[in-house]
């Protein structure tokens, strides 16, 4: 194996634990309109991996993040990390499609393709549990949580669709919180070692127009 291989295998392990012990820690910040989703930090390092380590570094620990949850306790096994994995594969997905993206403004591409992307899947996967698989325990969970900060909806479409706006919010909200210090890191990272193997040279300077 190659040393260039070694340090990628090595640094996408340590982040993906990093991720983990984020999440074990549950430092996060909730949000105001749906108390039971939560800004948390455990995205940064899943996401720092994509700016070091290329597209495949990053899916692979935003997957060794979601397995890991998955034999954790912080969420409920399964629907809750697999939603996390979406949010997080989807901004990546973005991220990925405006370093590619030839023309426009690179910074408007940087922003809008992530938030996009993440905000279109996640709606999907929102609309999708809450009315369509699992609407026996979602719809009613949602009127009470809406209750709880003075919002009454009877109908169960509307209600869905409520949850999709608020859910939208959250997520806009997150790809700032979650891009952004990532993307300080590794600046700072390659700052001061400029000779650590990170993404291929192209692909990296597109990013840095972020």
């Amino acid at each position: 194996m190659s040393r260039v291989n070694t340090k990628w295998i090595a640094g996408v392990a340590v982040l993906s634990a990093l991720a983990y012990a984020l999440s074990l820690m549950r430092l996060h910040m909730r949000f105001p309109l749906l108390p039971f989703l939560s800004f948390d930090f455990s995205e940064i390092p899943d996401i720092l991996a994509y700016f070091m380590f290329g597209l495949s570094g990053g899916v692979i620990a935003s997957l060794a993040h979601w397995i890991a949850l998955n034999f954790g306790t912080p969420f409920h096994q399964l629907i809750g990390p697999t939603m996390k994995l979406l949010a997080v594969l989807s901004t990546l997905a973005g991220l990925e499609l405006a370093s590619r993206l030839k023309g426009g403004l690179q910074i408007v591409n940087n922003v809008s393709l992530p938030l996009l992307t993440r905000v279109s899947v996640m709606a999907a996967a929102t609309f999708l549990l809450y009315y369509y698989l699992f609407p026996s325990v979602y719809l009613p969970f949602s009127r009470r949580t809406l209750s709880g900060v003075g919002i009454t909806v009877e109908s169960d479409l509307t209600l869905a669709t409520v949850m999709v706006i608020f859910t939208s919010i959250f997520n806009i909200i997150h790809v700032f919180l979650s891009v952004i210090p990532a993307y300080v890191i590794y600046n700072r990272i390659v700052a001061v070692l400029p000779q650590l193997p990170t993404k291929q040279q192209p692909v990296r300077r597109e990013v840095n127009k972020l």
